[in-house]
């Protein structure tokens, strides 16, 4: 029976279209209650207590800018009293909402009750969030709570349980990839190695000390074994639209500076070059020093490019996420399975893609489709990225649809990812699961203790998981790659390249 459900969710699992249709409602604040009520639905929600054992979750942040003249968007903290935040509706008996110990936001997904369901739209379903009147920054210029801005921003996440994984997929020759040590063995992650000793050293983990980190790494640092939450998707266009369009104008300017010095003052500057399918640009001018531009895409849908690292870890912070590892990121892939050599993050070692036909251009479009075919993967084919879930269909299975063990989307081909580890010298030991906490720098930068803080060469970075572009490189895809083990230059704070993104990560 057990072998029946998993094979039948594997496939229900896979039917994930362009961010499940994720809609949130205009919040009404009510100053006397102090909370936000807000209509949210999205398709195709499940919970699993066989197989993959996992479900997926909409993480909920909330914004509030003082109706006075300049007043900066302040992220709102939620309050983490257990039953504080209620839902009502249509899924009230099926949804549960758990707050976080930070308040940055909350989680809302099916709970136990749901055991072994897949729900295919989600409707008529209203949230009530409790705020608890402390801000990130605190709250600059005049307020009035019953005229200030207020927004709810989401995403889609996948939610990846504890428990022991393998490292490294176990290949005949282990070169810079994880393994037992010097040995070709896959690595087997336990508590042990998470909770009590810490991984350690280099030797526990790689052949030599040029492929990993010179400090041991100790219990702090997340090598995969505890459960964490894991975007389902990419960072969208769309959702860097939402965090630049919260920043000062300072801030603006200082992030966007990097494409060609384009400025905010003179109106339809593109940032990210107007490359193909990945471009944003400002549809109105801002005021020099006071008065931020209005950013916006022509493809909100698609994943974002020309995201260097201290572009992903600014929308992290802002955010209230982290980065994930490359130790993490073995492990969203590959689940509980053993390794097999080679494998990509679809468990298998065929992957399909390709350029030229029929869907050069109409992969842009929010309801493109794709033909069905094992090891689906965007690859192959300068033309850009395709939207998140492209691969799925209602009868698509996991291979088909790119999805790795635990549901997550195109963490091969696409754009690529942005992890920490890598070797070559950094010490990245003092990373730890501590997430942002929505400030940042007077440059739009995040600023949060132990995460690298630039991106290039020995930096404590990693990419993973390839690119649209690639067409001989086909090993960069395979989930225990790390070809770029001593980090790279695309991804430093001077330089944007069109197909670098990244997602993010957060902890129970």
């Amino acid at each position: 029976m057990k072998k029946t459900i998993y094979l039948i969710l594997g496939v229900l699992l896979s039917c994930q279209l362009f961010a499940n249709n994720l809609a949130i409602g205009v919040p009404i604040y009510d100053g006397t209650q102090n909370t936000l009520t807000f209509t949210i639905k999205w398709d195709n929600s499940w919970r699993v207590n066989s197989g993959p054992s996992n479900y997926d979750a909409v993480w909920l942040f909330v914004k509030r800018q003082p109706c006075g003249a300049n007043g900066i968007w302040s992220h709102a903290l939620l309050s983490s009293t257990p039953g504080a935040h209620t839902v009502s509706g249509t899924n009230a008996n099926s949804l549960v909402i758990d707050g976080v110990a930070d308040k940055m936001g909350v989680f809302v997904h099916l709970g136990a009750s749901a055991s072994n369901q897949i729900i295919s739209s989600l409707t008529s379903t209203t949230i009530v969030l409790k705020l608890t009147e402390e801000y990130n920054p605190t709250l600059s210029g005049t307020s009035s709570a019953a005229a200030d801005n207020w927004k709810v921003f989401g995403f889609e996440m996948v939610y990846v349980p504890t428990g022991e994984f393998s490292l490294g997929d176990g290949r005949s020759s282990n070169s810079s990839n994880f393994s037992a040590g010097n040995t070709t063995q896959a690595l087997r992650i336990t508590n042990a190695l998470q909770n009590v000793s810490g991984l350690g050293s280099y030797s526990t983990y790689t052949s030599s000390i040029i492929y990993a980190s010179p400090i041991a790494l100790p219990t702090t640092f997340p090598i995969g074994y505890n459960g964490f939450y894991c975007m389902k998707y990419e960072i969208l266009q769309g959702q860097m639209v939402d965090f630049y369009n919260s920043l000062t104008y300072d801030q603006q300017a200082a992030r966007l500076k990097i494409s060609s010095n384009r400025v905010l003052t003179s109106a339809n500057q593109y940032y990210g070059e107007n490359w193909g399918s990945i471009s944003l640009y400002n549809s109105s001018t801002g005021t020099n020093n006071t008065i931020p531009a209005t950013i916006t895409s022509a493809y909100p849908h698609l994943p974002m490019g020309y995201m260097n690292w201290q572009d992903l870890t600014s929308y992290l912070d802002w955010s209230g996420l982290r980065p994930m590892t490359e130790f993490e990121f073995e492990k969203a892939c590959r689940g509980t399975l053993s390794p097999v050599a080679y494998e990509y993050p679809w468990g298998t070692t065929i992957m399909n893609g390709g350029n030229g036909g029929n869907y050069i251009y109409a992969q842009w479009g929010a309801t493109a489709t794709w033909p069905v075919y094992d090891g689906a993967c965007r690859n192959w084919d300068d033309q850009g990225p395709v939207r998140s879930g492209f691969a799925a269909t209602t009868t698509s299975n996991r291979s088909q649809s790119g999805a790795t063990y635990y549901g997550i989307m195109e963490m091969a081909g696409n754009v690529w990812e942005q992890c920490v580890g890598g070797g070559n010298g950094y010490d990245y030991s003092t990373f730890t699961t501590t997430n942002g906490d929505g400030i940042l720098t007077t440059a739009g930068l995040a600023n949060v203790t132990g995460w690298p803080p630039n991106g290039g060469t020995t930096s404590g970075t990693i990419l993973k998981g390839g690119h649209f572009v690639s067409t001989s490189n086909y090993f960069q895809y395979q989930i225990s790659d790390r070809a770029y083990y001593g980090g790279s230059g695309e991804n430093a704070s001077n330089t944007r390249t069109r197909y670098i993104g990244g997602r993010g990560v957060r902890g129970n």
